[in-house]
């Protein structure tokens, strides 16, 4: 096993031969982190929200990534400034933005409060609508866009303690919002994605379920598919181990899903499985992360190959390190190094293939550095560290 001392040295001396480069991108105006990312239907990114650099203030502002000239501009603010909502590009060319925290000071007191306000972003006039709200007020929820061009809300919680297992569906053309059947299980801080079926696929989180709201809950391994054409939960066989802020990614076909890494009941976790319908439980990858993670990002790219950038590892507060997962070999590479450790970043494919790292958590401060990450093709390189092999 390598020393964690010899591991810059290894770094640079692989730089040539790593699956991926990472090159800088102008950094935002406004630091931020639990903000969202979505790339809309021309191309571009825009950044939503988040928390600023003092920790308590909640950002209304917004901003727009050009990749063809490389360049950030602001867009119009939000009405209500929020982090930890939900953005949702939706089939008509707009972005639906739903709930999250804002930060109120009351007589002296600061608290975070969760809202149900909901707006939409229309790009061709830059202009904010703000719609219909929410039944319940969410944060750490999802919003899944179905086939059928409406958006599944799924859970979170209203103030921290008060986890959710409620549900809603947005209709864009009324612009209007109606209940669905709720979550088995209560659950804020999980994962969702639409599968090749499009049904909603639900992950994990965080949930005080069997503490009737006391406490901040505990990772949980349960996951629950959702169909759209009947409208009902059907759970699926759980996760090998709870987890929470973890990376899922849906597989292009098979209806299968992916989960890398996360925090777990104590600590968090180096290991990758899959599920399929038909499974009675969750497969083993042949090979884990080199190192446990949080916080990370998991994308897929056109090839087929998955990418994970930057995280939590245990006893660091984040990681520059960046992996790739082949499809073809079935092994993890590495895959460049981050100028900026980070966690809680955003990453959004681009048009073009590469992945645009926005913001985050660095050295526990908000970041308002970006970088794009390129895939390569040069020799695989294996990163330094454990990796279980099965």
């Amino acid at each position: 096993m390598r020393s964690r001392a010899t591991l810059p040295v290894l770094l640079l001396a692989l730089t040539a031969h790593a699956q991926g480069r990472v090159t800088p991108a102008p950094p935002l105006r406004d630091a931020r982190q639990h903000h969202t990312a979505t790339r809309l239907a021309d191309g571009r990114v825009i950044v939503v929200g988040g928390r600023g650099l003092n920790g308590l203030s909640t950002l209304a502002t917004c901003e727009l990534y050009t990749p063809k000239k490389n360049t950030w501009s602001r867009c119009a603010p939000l009405a209500v400034a929020r982090s930890h909502h939900a953005a949702t590009a939706l089939g008509d060319g707009r972005l639906l933005v739903t709930g999250g925290t804002t930060h109120e000071s009351v007589e002296g007191q600061n608290r975070f409060v969760a809202l149900a306000s909901v707006e939409v972003y229309e790009p061709t006039k830059n202009a904010w609508t703000t719609v219909a709200p929410m039944r319940d007020a969410r944060n750490g929820h999802t919003a899944t866009l179905l086939l059928d061009d409406t958006v599944l809300v799924v859970g979170g919680a209203r103030e921290q303690r008060q986890h959710l297992t409620s549900v809603e569906r947005f209709d864009p053309k009324t612009n209007t919002w109606s209940p669905e059947q709720p979550l088995h299980v209560a659950r804020w801080l999980h994962a969702a994605v639409r599968d090749s079926e499009g049904d909603v696929v639900v992950v994990g989180g965080r949930s005080n379920a069997a503490q009737q709201g006391k406490g901040p809950g505990v990772s949980i391994a349960d996951v629950e598919r959702f169909d759209p054409r009947t409208g009902a939960w059907q759970p699926l066989p759980p996760m090998s181990e709870p987890r929470q802020r973890t990376a899922v990614i849906a597989e292009p076909t098979d209806a299968g899903l992916i989960v890398i890494g996360g925090q777990t009941a104590t600590s968090s976790t180096n290991y990758a499985e899959a599920f399929s319908p038909g499974l009675t439980e969750w497969a083993p990858f042949e090979n884990h992360l080199s190192m446990s993670l949080s916080s990370h990002t998991g994308t897929r790219l056109p090839s087929g190959d998955l990418v994970v950038i930057g995280g939590e590892p245990p006893n660091e507060v984040d990681t520059t390190r960046v992996q790739r997962w082949l499809v073809a070999s079935k092994q993890w590479c590495l895959a460049g190094e981050l100028k900026t450790g980070r966690k809680q970043h955003t990453a959004t494919l681009l048009e073009d293939g590469r992945v645009l790292v926005v913001g985050g958590t660095s050295s526990g401060l908000p970041e308002k550095s970006a970088e794009l990450w390129s895939p390569t093709s040069g020799k695989c390189e294996e990163p330094p560290g454990l990796s279980m092999a099965w």
